[in-house]
């Protein structure tokens, strides 16, 4: 029978102390996600969140991987490859995103389909009086289920290759990262694969502790399938984002290298994720003829020819007279400075990335802790160096890249943090303790401070108003093409295939006349508010061509002959070939 002294041995020391922990990070989760889902949540606000909405949406509908946001640069890829014989605009291939991300969230929206949780048709009632589109609630919940995921993976790795509190410090560092929430309730890939590298981090310990074991005359045993593990998760990154095949390289590359227990089964692990990704490279290579699909493009994007978004929405595009090799060595230069300038604040948390950043030079007695600083600090560096051909600084509301060294960081920084507490010999431990949650105050301060902000509006800007979408969707009949300035919004509220407006007049009647006609034109203030009048007719202004309609300046040379503005305030304009509205 247990004594009062085991008791309290077992709460101060033993396994209660150590479930105790664990509740209270999953009270501390729960809660934090909770509240500021709740409170922020006002439907998907990036580009890159909706545009992979609705194509988990084609999947989960049994439509094949195809999308409804059609580029116009990807229109003139595939016409340049397959002429007439291209895909219709109905089911357009997608060529940009990786498919993974897609299928976990399609398999999510199957879900909600099934047991009922969710409907993407809403009827003339139901959108009344409406706010959120009932699916953004499930992309909500799927990010926090992976930032529950990558904080246990966070704890359990910085927990078991140190101690209980530098892992409950890193996960403190991990969910007191302003960015890592705004990507949360923003929607978009980033949790998944912040996830994947916190998780990949935890299997990849489990499999150096497993070999710092050996080396101390323990037993062998499951060293290499954990190093398997680790390498099969993280070789799946390039399914999520193209760009993670360099880090996936080095991580292989050099693992081989360092590990001295499980080389061939981490070969194993990333060989498996690998093949996946030829297969999927292969694709592209089908139908686009280019290995990359429509990823080359990054290299070209916001540059002096392209400024803005203007690559995407090129359809007369003729690679001959770009300058590509001089435009990537640009791009280097220019992304390498932004990312030195920027510095360890790029990883979502600066007190947590500057900490790691010098325990990458510290000698770590533990094996374990010394093979993974070696070889998350190549593979982080080659993320950095892959990353500077395509940074631009100004990453604001899409998904950061760098964001995914945010797991490594909190685990190091916490863990070198302690170390130099250790070092200081403080009489009373209390002191040092003090420190550390002065520290890490300091860590959450910019989360913390969203306490004393007022709540979001309950719109997104630039504005996805889901209402008006949702109400023009009756206006059109299935597969009719529509074009406008926020194409991602609308063909995921709408379900209709969208065409990115065209960076000229020319090309948009070249695929009206040529391709497929285009039912309708809508302006937002996506377009109008971003700048001046004398700055959209500037001569690499985005949107010259588009000057007049933007102004509200009805054209002559357009067949979209009838038009109507919509609310809110009649911020948005709808041109159409037919008048189908009351």
């Amino acid at each position: 029978m247990s004594t009062l002294q085991d008791w309290v041995y077992n709460v101060e020391a033993g396994p209660i102390r150590l479930w105790l922990v664990r509740i209270a990070l999953f009270l501390i989760l729960a809660g934090l996600a909770g509240w500021i889902g709740i409170r922020e949540f006002n439907g998907l606000r990036t580009v890159e969140a909706m545009d992979l909405a609705q194509q988990a949406r084609q999947l989960s509908t049994g439509k094949g991987f195809t999308t409804k946001f059609i580029r116009p640069l990807s229109l003139w890829q595939l016409r340049a490859k397959m002429g007439n014989d291209a895909p219709p605009v109905s089911a357009f291939p997608e060529t940009l995103n990786p498919p993974l991300y897609p299928l976990v969230l399609g398999a999510f929206f199957k879900i909600g389909q099934v047991t009922s949780l969710v409907k993407f048709n809403l009827s003339a009632d139901a959108v009344k009086g409406f706010r959120i589109y009932p699916a953004d609630y499930l992309i909500l919940a799927l990010n926090v289920l992976f930032l529950l995921g990558a904080s246990f993976s966070i704890y359990g790795w910085a927990a078991r290759q140190f101690d209980i509190g530098t892992g409950v410090l890193a996960v403190v560092f991990f969910l007191g990262s302003a960015s890592v929430w705004d990507q949360t309730v923003g929607g978009g890939l980033s949790c998944f694969v912040i996830f994947l590298y916190a998780l990949s981090g935890y299997l990849l310990f489990r499999g150096c502790q497993q070999g710092e074991s050996l080396e101390e005359g323990g037993a062998e045993g499951g060293g290499g399938l954990w190093v398997g593990l680790a390498g099969l998760v993280l070789g799946l990154t390039p399914l999520v984002q193209m760009i993670q095949i360099w880090p996936v390289l080095a991580f292989t590359c050099f693992g081989f290298y360092f590990l001295k227990q499980g080389r061939f089964f981490l070969l194993l692990g990333v060989g498996i994720g690998l093949a996946l990704f030829l297969a999927w490279m292969g694709r592209l290579w089908l139908i686009t003829g280019n290995p990359l699909g429509l990823n080359w493009a990054y290299f070209l994007a916001d540059s002096g020819n392209y400024p803005g978004n203007l690559v995407w929405r090129t359809y007369a595009f003729d690679v001959d007279k770009t300058d590509v090799w001089r435009r990537v060595g640009g791009s280097v230069l220019r992304g390498l400075t932004s990312l030195v300038s920027q510095g360890p604040t790029l990883c979502g948390s600066a007190v947590a990335g500057t900490l790691a950043l010098i325990a990458m030079m510290h000698g770590f007695r533990k094996s374990s802790a010394a093979q993974g600083r070696n070889i998350w600090g190549v593979t982080l560096l080659a993320l950095v160096l892959a990353t500077a051909f395509i940074y631009r600084g100004n990453e604001s509301k899409e998904g950061p890249l760098l964001l995914v060294l945010l797991p490594v960081a909190c685990v190091y920084g916490s863990a070198y943090l302690w170390i130099i507490i250790e070092r200081w010999k403080l009489q009373i431990d209390l002191l040092g303790q003090l420190f550390a949650i002065l520290v890490a105050i300091l860590a959450c301060w910019p989360t913390l401070s969203r306490l004393a902000l007022p709540e979001p509006p309950p719109f997104n800007y630039p504005p996805t108003y889901p209402p008006i979408f949702l109400y023009i969707r009756s206006w059109f009949e299935p597969g009719e093409l529509q074009a406008s300035d926020l194409p991602a919004a609308e063909a995921w509220y709408t379900d209709q295939p969208t065409l990115w407006i065209p960076s000229t007049r020319e090309d948009f009647l070249k695929i009206h006349d040529r391709v497929t006609p285009v039912f309708s034109i809508l302006f937002t203030p996506a377009s109008s508010d971003v700048k001046m009048y004398s700055q959209m007719l500037a001569e690499n202004s985005e949107w010259s061509a588009w000057a007049d309609l933007i102004r509200r300046q009805k054209p002559p040379d357009l067949p979209q002959a009838f038009a109507t503005s919509l609310p809110p305030n009649n911020d948005y304009l709808l041109l159409s070939i037919q008048k189908r509205w009351n």
